[in-house]
């Protein structure tokens, strides 16, 4: 092992608070990994919660791993070194399980690459013998599996706090689980909430659709979610703090599961319902326990502002002496009491999501949040003494015309003129900050059959809020390329024959175009096509607790269908 790589993760958990060391002898070992750097993995509340839940069981080790930063990857390759753990330093081929905490799309190549420097078999059919178990859990795991199908050994599908340590159970039974790998994943079958690929076979049609997906045995269809009946008995908190992340030493909390809402556009909503508010006892009883090493508490949720003791939350927390940080409100659920225990813990940006600049399009998404709710938002937060904003919005939206695109930047110029009337007496205007990414289409919501927006169409559309506001003081556009918003669509809702893509890509050092080039199929064909309400979606297997016909409904009333 290269003795810098070893000095930098010292390092790094030299800084860190909480993280947790055990004795490798006699315990079956876990390789909890997240396929992005350090910085960005330690911010991920699911990943920290399955090992700080594994970690608890006297008989299992669960140590951390991420993709190694850009700069490391030359010391690497010049020491040979292979990929290794956090805690122990240890090679990932050593572990019983190699298992990902997979969030976004994107991060697929990644996988590939983390594999690939642990010296692992990308294909699942090539891992015998003592190789480790592959497997992956996360959102993208019950969301749409098929794209990384023949890479995984098994796949949790749903929450996995409860079900990681069931699967542990099973591998115990097992006498030698590794050379019997198959008796193994067999036996997962029996649990709910674990989807394994292998024995399922997919057929397709003449023009490339999916026809069926055929079971093997007692290969269960569908696959049934797991998720938690009382999210009170587990306290999601980031167990461990460091500041090499985006959050520095804060300790996020999660006040609950789901969103009622129903937005048509959002995965999250729909694939974590029912929602599940933690009770006000169960989220003090964890800040408690947080606030032991951190005094600021960030609050985490599908909508942190609708929870419904938002206001007596905010003033328990105060009255523990912590500061409080939220990631986004939403406008028509701001209160005075939050933004003053806000402002009181040093709050100084305050993120709401329109969406669209339009009403009408606001209403076809259900995102129903008028203008003027909007603005009285933004008066409450610019009296509040909150300087900046953060706005996020969508453009290729369904309907989307030209009017609704330029109304993103008439929009922001209203909030501007609100934040101004309202600090007249300050001496300059706090920053407003847009951020407008490209809308894609996801598995388990009502807009899955309607095709992503061609990338030309979207860069035209960015051209022109910018050039809208051209010259508007205090005003900041940021955006993410359309490129990869369409590769974040393909991966979103393609099939298993996305892995020849993503061998493809990983072969020539990471270039999608070439990529796209070389494979047998055409992207486009998972990005722009509209989807007839008839047709098989690769995800149609699995049973995520979202009803086709509801959705089919939302489609139709939004128009669409």
């Amino acid at each position: 092992m290269s003795w810098k790589l070893k000095e930098k993760t010292s390092s790094l958990l030299a800084q860190e608070k909480g993280v947790i060391f055990k004795d490798w002898g006699g315990k079956i070992t876990v390789a909890l990994i997240y396929p992005n750097t350090y910085y960005v993995g330690m911010s991920n509340l699911g990943f920290q919660t399955i090992y700080y839940q594994l970690n608890q069981r006297p008989d299992v080790v669960c140590e951390r791993a991420f993709l190694p930063d850009e700069e490391d990857l030359p010391e690497y390759q010049r020491t040979h070194t292979h990929l290794f753990s956090l805690e122990s330093q240890r090679p990932l081929l050593s572990f019983d399980f190699v298992a990902f905490s997979v969030s976004f799309e994107n991060d697929y190549l990644n996988i590939l690459k983390i594999l690939k420097m642990a010296e692992l078999p990308l294909l699942s059919r090539d891992r015998g013998g003592d190789y480790s178990l592959v497997a992956m859990g996360g959102i993208c795991a019950f969301a749409n599996p098929e794209p990384m199908a023949d890479f995984m050994d098994f796949f949790f599908v749903g929450e996995g706090e409860e079900l990681c340590g069931e699967v542990i159970d099973v591998y115990k039974t097992i006498r030698d689980p590794v050379q019997q790998r198959e008796v193994f994943l067999e036996r997962l079958l029996e649990l709910e909430g674990v989807y394994v690929p292998r024995f399922y076979r997919v057929r397709y049609r003449e023009d490339g659709r999916v026809k069926e997906v055929v079971p093997y045995g007692k290969s269960p269809v569908p696959v049934k979610k797991r998720r938690l009946k009382d999210v009170n008995n587990y306290d999601t908190i980031s167990y461990i703090r460091t500041p090499n992340t985006e959050f520095g030493a804060m300790c996020l909390l999660e006040v609950g599961r789901g969103c009622g809402r129903g937005c048509r556009f959002c995965l999250e909503g729909e694939v974590y319902r029912p929602i599940r508010h933690r009770s006000l006892p169960a989220i003090l009883r964890a800040a408690d326990r947080a606030s032991e090493d951190s005094k600021k508490i960030g609050l985490v949720g599908a909508c942190v502002s609708d929870y419904p003791w938002i206001d007596g939350l905010c003033t328990a927390l105060r009255e523990r002496g912590l500061k409080i940080s939220v990631s986004s409100l939403r406008a028509d659920t701001v209160t005075e009491p939050l933004l003053k225990a806000l402002v009181e813990s040093g709050h100084k940006t305050i993120t709401l999501a329109p969406e669209s600049g339009t009403e009408r399009l606001r209403y076809l998404i259900r995102k129903e949040i008028s203008d003027g709710e909007i603005l009285h938002a933004v008066d409450l937060i610019a009296r509040s003494g909150i300087p900046n904003l953060k706005l996020y919005f969508m453009i290729g939206l369904p309907t989307e015309t030209d009017e609704d695109v330029l109304a993103i930047a008439e929009l922001s110029k209203k909030v501007k003129h609100k934040m101004l009337s309202c600090c007249r007496n300050q001496r300059r205007l706090g920053r407003i900050t847009l951020s407008i990414n490209a809308f894609v289409p996801k598995p388990w919501t009502a807009f899955q059959w309607v095709p992503f927006e061609e990338t030309s169409s979207l860069e035209a559309k960015l051209k022109r809020i910018r050039q809208a506001l051209k010259g508007v003081a205090n005003i900041t556009v940021t955006h993410e390329l359309p490129k990869w918003a369409y590769l974040q669509a393909l991966l979103a809702r393609a099939d298993r024959r996305a892995s020849g893509l993503l061998l493809l890509v990983l072969e020539n050092g990471g270039n999608w175009s070439l990529a796209y080039r070389e494979w047998s199929l055409n992207p486009d064909f998972y990005v722009y096509r509209p989807r007839g309400l008839e047709e098989v979606f690769p995800w149609d297997h699995l049973e995520v607790g979202v009803k086709k016909e509801r959705l089919i409904m939302e489609y139709r009333k939004a128009g669409l269908g």
